[in-house]
């Protein structure tokens, strides 16, 4: 059950904020049709790993990684911007 700051729910049924209850009535400004009208969206990603490490008496790997993502959009009011992660990893392998 997922409730955004503003206190609308994707699936918890209630879908409406309560200080903007006379605006429903399908007249609102883009700005904010965006806000109230929220939608879940999954975007793609990638991401790729190089070990470069490996440890065979432990069985431990490492390396790094570099993902590329879209940002968050507030559940539909807002453009996602592309994202781009890069970090080290390590794992144990058995």
């Amino acid at each position: 059950m997922f409730l955004d700051p503003k206190g609308r729910g994707a699936t918890t049924g209630y879908d409406m904020a309560v200080a903007l209850p006379g605006r429903q009535n399908g007249d609102e400004e883009d700005s904010l049709q965006k806000e109230n009208n929220k939608v879940f969206d999954v975007y793609p990603g990638s991401i790729e790993f190089e070990v470069k490490t490996v440890n065979q008496s432990s069985g431990e790997i490492g390396g790094i990684f570099v993902q590329t993502q879209p940002s968050d959009t507030d559940m539909g009011s807002k453009t996602p911007k592309n994202l781009l992660i890069r970090g080290k990893f390590y794992a144990k392998v058995e």
